[in-house]
């Protein structure tokens, strides 16, 4: 379409050199982890309670905001598998 061809010139679908190697060989499942976890979008409760579908932004066990860093770094929930 001719919108399609106008939005192209600005936003080009394929993702930079970077982001293709460092996705290279993993599966599109894999891909969607990776991504979610980098934009921030992924069903933790910082994230869900922006949209009401969690009651609150916090981390249960913590009681501080439920983010990516949170998550992957410091909560004691997943000392373990750290």
């Amino acid at each position: 379409s001719p919108r399609f061809r106008r939005l192209a010139l600005f936003d080009d679908p394929k993702p930079s050199g970077s982001i293709a190697k460092a996705y290279s060989g993993l599966s599109r499942p894999q891909c969607s982890v990776w991504t979610q976890l980098r934009t921030s979008h992924i069903g933790l409760n910082a994230f869900l309670y922006r949209f009401h579908l969690a009651p609150s932004p916090d981390c249960s066990l913590c009681l501080v905001p439920e983010t990516v860093p949170h998550f992957l770094l410091s909560c004691p929930r997943f000392r373990r598998q750290r």
